[in-house]
């Protein structure tokens, strides 16, 4: 099943719409990539965007891994039950079929979508050298948007953005799905349970990170608060369960056991790297780590704001799904080995208020981040990890310290104004600038970012004399 209805891609559905009307009114095929982490819905988006045009044919193309030779027939039938073809062409190679398709779209406008286009690579290894040199001899003429779209974060960067790679600066435009934001999954869980508590948002954030696939199944079965959501998400053959192995798999076909050593010591809160480094002491792990961050996506470097110490980076997971299947899954082998599901549950909802609070944390950053009103924000510790601020955020002649908790009643202004204090004796020459502090909680999930800063409370440099 689908969700109610279509949620959030307006900006996406747009690029699509405008890299198909510029094919045409140059009369010249247009190259897209859409990429994105696994079941963020980057197919929907496709059939929502290409083939509701109606007055353009659009061939969803689907590269299943079979031999080339029965991949090529499927992709021929696909193609026929579109467009009028007087006799079924043979084809010997898969590149062939793109090459048929630009002679197709001499006459008439169509939209192309090859769908988990990355495991052409191991299908037809010469795929991609053969569609260059097809590309650049014939794209001038064929109104023709092709569309590229593939779940494995690495191997898409390969094949398209590698500077010795046959395609890299032929494509158009790149068009990167990311999971929901707190906003638009507050609005699917208002559409399937208006009377929804904060409780509830959070834990649906926390459980699915935004990725829509997880979010339909546990609207699908009804489950709508933290108790519900965990009845659904322990138990055997869960997607929760099943996927984050499924999503390793695909990704790391290399340094695995490094890869997934790593990321579970994040997932448990060991995120210094001199703590990581023990862990696999015969092996150098920056490159390992450098990798997890600008190739897989996977790891963010979390510095102190205006700190340039490398040495007192500390890493976090970017995907809040890995976050929980890593701490609740992998990290419960023994009771999924014996497929103990109310043993995971129950260990789950009595780690449930930290974990959640460390996703609250970062749904406010992402929050803040997505709102474009500073400069610079993230996190502040000293050298001595004794002073920690949860948010600093930076804009104009102003600074906004916010410190998270879950509930409102355990925060302290005058605790955060110490940290203040020490913040500003290691940076003066930020003291001249107007000091704002707030505390954020559940209750201001729902809150813009700038009601968040609109609330936060002045501060008078005197305070700090």
């Amino acid at each position: 099943m689908s969700l109610k209805k279509f949620y959030d891609r307006e900006a996406e559905q747009s690029f699509l719409v405008e890299e198909a009307s510029l094919s045409q009114s140059l009369k010249s095929a247009r190259l897209v990539v859409v990429t994105g982490r696994r079941r963020v819905g980057k197919t929907e988006l496709l059939l929502r965007s290409l083939s509701k045009s109606g007055e353009v044919a659009f061939i969803y193309l689907f590269a299943t891994r079979l031999t080339a030779r029965a991949l090529i027939s499927e992709w021929v039938r696909s193609i026929a039950s579109v467009i009028d073809m007087p006799f079924l062409p043979q084809f010997d190679r898969l590149s062939q079929v793109v090459e048929y398709l630009l002679y197709v779209a001499r006459t008439r406008p169509i939209h192309v979508a090859i769908d988990e286009c990355q495991d052409l690579n191991v299908i037809e290894p010469s795929f991609w050298s053969e569609v260059q040199r097809i590309w650049d001899l014939n794209k001038q003429g064929a109104q023709m948007l092709l569309v590229m779209s593939g779940s494995v974060a690495s191997a898409m960067r390969n094949i398209f953005q590698g500077y010795s790679e046959p395609l890299y600066g032929r494509v158009d435009k790149f068009i990167f799905v990311r999971p929901f934001e707190i906003g638009t999954i507050d609005a699917i869980l208002a559409d399937y349970s208006p009377t929804h508590t904060d409780e509830d948002l959070l834990a649906l954030y926390t459980l699915t990170g935004g990725v829509v696939w997880f979010i339909e199944e546990l609207m699908d079965r009804g489950a709508f608060t933290l108790e519900t959501m965990a009845e659904t998400v322990f138990q055997a053959g869960s997607k929760f369960v099943m996927d984050g192995e499924v999503l390793l798999a695909n990704e790391f076909r290399h340094d695995a056991t490094v890869n997934r050593t790593l990321l579970h010591a994040i997932a448990a809160g060991k995120t210094k790297r001199e703590e990581l480094q023990a862990l696999i002491p015969d092996t150098n792990i920056s490159g390992a780590l450098s990798r997890l961050e600008n190739h897989y996506e996977l790891i963010r470097e979390n510095k102190p704001v205006l700190s340039p110490n490398y040495r007192r980076t500390r890493y976090q997971l970017t995907d809040r799904y890995l976050a929980f299947w890593f701490s609740f899954v992998a990290g419960q082998s023994s009771l999924l080995a014996q497929n103990n599901f109310d043993g995971m549950r129950k260990g789950f909802l009595s780690a449930y208020s930290d974990f959640s609070g460390r996703a609250l944390e970062q749904c406010f950053k992402d929050t803040l981040r997505a709102s474009h009103l500073f400069t610079e924000i993230g996190p502040w510790w000293d050298r001595k990890g004794l002073n920690e601020i949860d948010i600093v955020a930076l804009r104009d002649d102003e600074i906004f310290f916010f410190e998270v908790k879950r509930e409102k009643r355990k925060y302290s202004a005058a605790q955060l104004s110490a940290k203040v204090k020490a913040f500003l004796s290691l940076v003066p020459k930020l003291q001249g600038r107007q000091i704002r502090i707030g505390g954020l909680s559940l209750a201001d999930l729902r809150k813009t970012p700038e009601d968040m800063i609109s609330e936060a409370q002045v501060v008078e440099m005197t305070a700090f004399d």
